[in-house]
């Protein structure tokens, strides 16, 4: 129920950013605040199913936070990202089109060392089985997470 509640989160956080979403402030401050549900609810997918004892929750806990903040800026991208291609679409120039691989790689390059680096923070902290599905948690979470972007997102004309 809980991937189906981060899902749907994230189909509505598509549809803010869809071509014709209003760029007003008032969508801004929706975009913000999907982006702090959607964290709330994967937080506490994650967390029931690292299944951590409570040293090991004490441990996690603060860094998982702190990749969270910073996984929410990448989001941010993400949406920005959306919008960028939205507006370039019907009118795509090579121009365009080479500044939104250039910031769509540089995001994939971000996100893998985030996760990279979580994954070292933890592996101070948690036994490494742990990091491994911590790892695996965030991948199928990401994962479902994309995937209305993807669907919805038409190809490149």
């Amino acid at each position: 129920m809980k991937n189906f509640k981060i899902a749907l989160a994230a189909t509505a956080l598509l549809s803010v950013a869809a071509p014709f979403a209003a760029q007003a402030q008032s969508s801004y401050d929706d975009t913000q605040q999907l982006l702090a549900q959607i964290q709330a609810d994967k937080r506490a997918v994650v967390l029931k199913a690292m299944a951590l004892d409570d040293a090991q929750l004490t441990a996690f806990t603060p860094i998982y936070d702190a990749y969270q903040a910073d996984r929410k800026q990448l989001m941010q991208r993400g949406v920005d990202l959306v919008n960028a291609y939205s507006s370039n679409y019907d009118s795509m120039t090579d121009d365009a089109a080479k500044g939104l691989l250039k910031d769509w790689f540089k995001l994939q390059e971000d996100e893998h060392a985030l996760i990279k680096g979580t994954a070292k923070r933890l592996d101070k902290v948690l036994p490494t089985a742990k990091v491994l599905r911590f790892v695996q948690v965030e991948n199928k979470l990401n994962t479902l997470l994309r995937l209305p972007g993807i669907q919805a997102i038409p190809l490149a004309k």
